[in-house]
């Protein structure tokens, strides 16, 4: 009973200094359970040790309370002053790196380049994002470490939101707001989404989540990807492939198009002005992949001209959008400020999604989401 009590005093010190939970936790907690255990037990065998690139106030931190026994979280922290108790003979011991947290609880790439050349026994660096971009620097790219990513987490919410622009556009909804404020009832027709052309630029998994939505709706699908071989169920589902030196067919021939792409050297400013001028004119365009693969100033001249119907912006060239940008100003514009994949629960299931991922690591087994490094997704 004493090694119990003491156990479970050396787990709440320990969680905490790492920021996991303000609060004892109950007889029925993990950590709990996790002392029980090894009151009853041997001690256990280490198979991971665990460095989070994060502050310590991330609320998605006390899903590391689910790890298993055999994953110990070595420390939480962004710089190397918040990691006062391990030596720099600890860091190198770390084989596995978390990095987690939203805004300034975010670890980013200059935190990690500066704890590189300490973390010489890192063998599997996992980011609870989509994107790589705030994360990757020359070394890491060039290293044996095995990286991963939150492919799929955050792809349904992010395709919801995509298709609820093109309804804001076919539904006409500014027409909506603008009739309500001066009390004007007058019908119009609506437009709708069935037999319309949704083409879809990056084809990746949130690409192919946007494109499974907008088939309920009965749309037609487009998608522009490097592979242009169709498996059999994209044959069966009528899917057409363009290549990437096809972009501005697929934009022609498109009534809404979904930009979903990473942010590479090759996709830089990829829907620039002659991607845009080949839009029909009656054409919606999305942008829910990264904001520098579209050319922002060509869009607004596009849009200034009307040479397309609008566009539904959640992620920009700059965050936040400076408030010196036309974009603001644009009545055919619907803007979000990168929110299309902010739910309440988003970075507490991108947590969960490295637990899984943790699990098999101890087990020896494949990871899921290992990234090309090079490719840059």
């Amino acid at each position: 009973m004493r090694l119990l009590i003491s156990l479970r005093k050396s787990f709440f010190v320990t969680v905490q200094r790492r920021g996991l939970t303000p609060s004892v936790p109950s007889k029925h907690s993990p950590l709990c359970r996790a002392a029980s255990r090894m009151a009853g037990s041997q001690e256990v065998d280490v198979k991971a040790r665990v460095l989070v690139l994060s502050g310590k106030e991330a609320p998605e931190l006390s899903v590391l309370e689910t790890l298993p026994p055999e994953v110990k979280v070595v420390g939480i922290g962004k710089s190397r002053a918040d990691f006062p108790d391990l030596s720099d003979a600890d860091l190198a011991t770390v084989d596995v790196l978390l990095a987690c947290g939203t805004g300034p609880q975010a670890g980013a790439r200059g935190n990690l380049q500066a704890l590189w050349p300490r973390l010489s026994g890192l063998r599997w660096l996992h980011s609870v994002f989509a994107g790589l971009e705030h994360l990757m620097f020359p070394e890491l790219a060039d290293s044996k470490v095995v990286m991963t990513n939150a492919k799929g987490n955050f792809s349904h919410s992010i395709a919801e939101w995509a298709l609820t622009a093109c309804l804001f556009f076919a539904k006409d909804v500014r027409r909506l707001q603008a009739a309500k404020a001066v009390q004007k009832w007058e019908p119009y027709a609506v437009e709708e989404l069935r037999n319309k052309t949704l083409g879809v630029v990056g084809y990746g998994d949130i690409g192919q989540t946007c494109a499974r939505i907008a088939r309920v709706f009965g749309m037609r699908i487009l998608a522009l990807r490097r592979r242009t071989e169709l498996s059999e169920s994209e044959r069966d589902s009528g899917l057409k492939v363009f290549p990437p030196d096809q972009l501005e067919a697929l934009m022609a021939a498109s009534d809404y198009v979904v930009m979903a792409l990473p942010h590479t050297p090759a996709t830089d400013k990829l829907v620039g002005r002659a991607a845009l001028a080949a839009l029909q004119p009656h054409a919606v365009l999305v942008n829910i992949g990264r904001g520098k693969t579209l050319d922002e100033d060509a869009l607004v001249a596009a849009l200034q001209q009307e040479q397309l119907r609008g566009a539904a912006l959640d992620v920009f060239q700059t965050e936040p959008l400076p408030k010196s940008s036309p974009l603001w100003d644009l009545p055919n514009v619907l803007l979000s400020p990168h929110s299309a994949d902010r739910t309440a629960t988003f970075q507490h299931e991108a947590v969960e999604q490295f637990v899984s991922n943790a699990k098999r690591y101890i087990a020896g087994q494949s990871l899921e989401n290992i990234v090309d490094k090079k490719a840059g997704y």
